[in-house]
């Protein structure tokens, strides 16, 4: 189970390298957002460093550069991750593949807008169901699916482990999330002005004065605030729980893709080292 978080979702692919390593297998895999589309990549059932190879060739430009000069639906085009997502599937799997046309069970999830509901997508286009499920309200253009409008699914459930509890025939449930651990303080009295702000954005990062977000980060998080409420109730439905240390990564960084694949491997490696042989050994015939 992958959760949302934008760039820190690379860190997923450091995690299944860590399981692949120790002969944990996954036969169902689901995700919202950044983790939708990591678990396309593992439910295509390919080795992990073929997977980090094919995800690296992606992001090596930056899938959330194009901004609309006049934003008036998003601030983002989403022009660049729709062509960065019919590659992938085309590299994948051979076509424009549906759900259904993956190796391994997958859902992601996404946001129904028109029925203010959580939407579980197992069927149809793979494509539509993964640009739905990554579609940032006010960063990212909406998705139209069956009359709805659909858009991001961290608004609703950004850690869906209980979807995959509800699934028929799920053993053990191993999760993988990206919310912080520790909540950030900003001390400062009050927000700068916008004049401030930018004179402080164009200082080199060590100088900076202000450790405020970006207007695209703070969109991207406000969207998984509500869903990062329920972190504590997630984590006890999952069987083997990875939270890598990802508090300095941003989450628009995808020109660090290599660190930040190596810290959830290191995050993983250390989970599945500290366990004891006949835990970890319970992972390995039926992993989910």
């Amino acid at each position: 189970m992958l959760a949302g978080g934008g760039a820190r979702g690379c860190a997923h692919l450091g995690v299944f390298q860590a399981l692949q390593q120790r002969g944990i297998e996954v036969d169902f895999v689901g995700g919202t957002s950044i983790g939708a589309v990591m678990a396309a990549l593992v439910a295509a059932d390919r080795p992990a460093d073929e997977v980090t190879a094919i995800a690296r060739r992606w992001f090596s430009v930056n899938p959330t550069g194009d901004f609309n000069l006049v934003p008036l639906l998003s601030l983002i085009a989403g022009r660049r991750l729709r062509r960065v997502v019919a590659s992938a599937i085309e590299e994948l799997l051979g076509f424009d593949a549906d759900v259904e046309d993956l190796w391994k069970n997958y859902y992601c999830i996404a946001s129904n807008y028109s029925q203010a509901s959580e939407q579980v997508m197992q069927r149809g286009n793979l494509r539509r169901a993964m640009l739905a499920s990554v579609a940032i309200p006010g960063a990212l253009p909406p998705v139209l699916h069956d009359g709805d409008l659909l858009c991001d699914g961290g608004t609703f459930n950004n850690f869906p482990v209980d979807v995959m509890r509800a699934q028929r025939s799920v053993g053990r449930v191993i999760g993988v999330d990206l919310s912080f651990r520790k909540p950030r303080r900003i001390e400062l009295d009050e927000v700068p002005g916008a004049w401030a702000l930018l004179r402080d954005r164009l200082r080199p990062r060590s100088r900076r004065r202000y450790r405020l977000p970006s207007l695209m980060s703070y969109l991207m998080n406000v969207t998984i605030l509500y869903s990062t409420s329920r972190q504590r109730q997630s984590q006890r439905l999952t069987d083997l729980y990875f939270n890598p240390p990802l508090e300095r990564v941003g989450m628009l960084q995808w020109e660090r893709f290599d660190s930040i694949v190596e810290q959830g491997r290191a995050h993983g490696a250390e989970v599945l080292d500290a366990m004891a042989g006949p835990a970890l050994q319970a992972f390995r015939p039926h992993a989910v």
